[in-house]
């Protein structure tokens, strides 16, 4: 998570009021001047948003801890193999393991990952769990087992379900193609990042909740369910 100094200065980087950061990060003026002056508790979720306009906006937070302005990056990258799917998930910490955020993921067939990588699953969700890094899905209609939070699914048509699973994360865009091998390509981005992840708001804006009837909620040692994640 950012400290209040890397906030501030983020901010004066970017040359932006109170005003500008609060209204970019969805938050009330009042809120995010409570934060910078330290009063109260700040929640996890709060620093998140920030912290998501700022990098929204060209700002790298740094471990010392710092900030700076993103250069321009693109990379590409593939993991390949059996161990592709542990360096996928490793990246995503990497990419937000420091200030928490989110990952958008498509494509996603929950059953698939119990059946080939339990127990390594319920070990990711925990791990990000413990670095505030949430997750929002797009689903399949039909497709009804829920892992880590009901809220965090929304199920759209088989039309616009695509069958190679992608993870927006970061300033990342990570796909999975099945093979063999199995292969996941990483490309960083921020602008290209960008229309991916406005592409997934939409889909997801116009997807449909699951009922509470129609759930299926697996019992999964070691794994609490949250309801609202």
């Amino acid at each position: 998570m950012i400290t209040i100094e890397q906030l501030k200065a983020a901010r004066a980087l970017l040359g932006w009021t109170q005003r500008q950061l609060a209204e970019a990060s969805g938050l009330s003026l009042a809120t995010l001047a409570n934060v910078e002056q330290g009063k109260g508790k700040s929640h996890g979720k709060t620093m998140t948003a920030i912290s998501h306009a700022l990098m929204n906006a060209g700002i790298e937070f740094t471990p010392e801890p710092g900030v700076r302005l993103m250069r321009e990056k693109f990379s590409f990258r593939v993991f390949e193999g059996e161990n592709a799917v542990a360096e996928l998930w490793d990246d995503i910490i990497v990419a937000l393991g420091a200030t928490g955020g989110e990952v958008l993921m498509s494509g996603i067939s929950e059953r698939y990952w119990l059946e080939h990588y339990k127990e390594a699953l319920i070990d990711n969700i925990l791990r990000q769990r413990k670095l505030d890094i949430s997750t929002r899905l797009l689903i399949e209609e039909g497709d009804n087992l829920v892992l880590i939070g009901q809220a965090s699914y929304r199920a759209i048509p088989p039309y616009l379900f695509n069958q190679m699973p992608s993870y927006i994360y970061a300033d990342r865009y990570a796909t999975i193609m099945w093979g063999p091998p199995l292969r996941i390509l990483v490309i960083q981005n921020t602008l290209l990042v960008q229309n991916f992840r406005k592409q997934f708001e939409y889909n997801y804006s116009i997807g449909k909740r699951i009922s509470d009837d129609q759930v299926i909620i697996p019992r999964l040692e070691g794994l609490p369910y949250l309801p609202g994640n």
